[in-house]
């Protein structure tokens, strides 16, 4: 199982009251630490505002994920995930692909609708109902994935959402036979297809009780198009910013309460799970890559220290190739 690190960059107020560039360096720094401790990619996700509001640094995922590449020469580089929604899709076909080109072939891009009306609200993007959403989701999709092609053709798509025409995109892709490409979510009916059909890789966003179904179900709509499910690469991640039982310190980052995700019982929240003993759930069910994240990393390397003896103590060989 591969091992990646989700990067801090503002969603969870991590930011709160830092100067900006000194926010980046240390951006930068937990990156190359990354790199040097043996993970294998470095993970961002695109959120325009901070989870509790306020002034708080949030950092815009591309710039950000550029800087990295630019100094981070190994490790790939990844989205879970973009909000496509958010800006037509040929132009994030290009921004990705520039980007690929700045990685020399390392960027996974993760494309998905958004969950935040506040969000579009604020930045003045319509957001429409789920089910137009995951609509127009499906076109970018399609647009996206030939327009990164390293080996693709111009062509037109006319569709209800978006368009192109005769589309040229160039640079492609340095990678063969085009950017990796991440589907994400839970929705069986929808989000599973379109990760059966265009992803390479699918992150569960399910909880660790419901993964087995979860894998079961993706599994089969792989089947139903005739795609071997061994082709689609299995992920799922960790929040950093949730109260894992058994965490030792959360070194100054503001942890979620029950009333942060209300729609789970509060009987349920009690039963949290110890992080060594999701990160051998999810090892033990298979997945090909697991996100790590742990809080306060802006503050302290000393959390990653913390959160590798847990990678150790659930038996995750570390890095990931030994």
């Amino acid at each position: 199982m591969r091992l990646g690190l989700q990067i801090p960059q503002g969603y969870f107020n991590e930011f709160e009251g830092w100067e900006p560039a000194r926010a980046v360096r240390r951006v930068i720094e937990i990156c190359q630490l990354a790199e040097r401790r043996g993970f294998d990619s470095v993970w961002f996700g695109e959120h325009v505002t901070s989870k509790w509001g306020g002034e708080s640094i949030a950092f815009d995922c591309f710039t950000l994920a550029t800087a990295v590449a630019a100094v981070v020469p190994r490790v790939e580089i990844g989205f879970c995930i973009v909000n496509t929604t958010f800006r037509n899709p040929a132009l994030t076909a290009k921004i990705a692909s520039t980007l690929d080109s700045v990685s020399d072939g390392r960027l996974v891009l993760g494309l998905g609708t958004g969950f935040k009306p506040i969000e579009a609200d604020q930045f003045g993007y319509p957001f429409p109902p789920l089910r137009d959403r995951l609509a127009m989701l499906a076109e970018h999709f399609e647009i996206i994935t030939r327009m990164v092609e390293h080996d693709g053709k111009p062509f037109t798509y006319e569709g209800q959402y978006a368009q192109v025409h005769e589309v040229i995109n160039s640079p492609r892709s340095v990678r063969r036979p085009r950017i990796k490409i991440l589907a994400a979510g839970e929705g069986p009916n929808v989000t599973m297809r379109l990760g059966a059909r265009y992803a390479d890789v699918f992150n569960f966003g399910v909880e660790f009780p419901l993964a087995p179904a979860a894998i079961s179900t993706l599994r089969s709509r792989c089947e139903e198009i005739g795609r071997d499910p061994a082709t689609l690469e299995l992920q799922t991640g960790l929040n950093p910013s949730w109260p894992y039982r058994g965490l030792r310190n959360t070194y100054g980052q503001r942890m979620m309460t029950n009333e942060d995700v209300s729609y789970i019982p509060p009987e349920i929240w009690a039963k949290t799970m110890p992080r060594v003993d999701l990160i051998a759930g999810w090892h033990d069910l298979g997945m090909d890559e697991l996100i790590l994240a742990t809080p306060g990393l802006h503050n302290s390397d000393e959390t990653l220290d913390e959160l590798l003896e847990d990678v150790q103590a659930a038996g995750v060989p570390f890095p990931s190739g030994a």
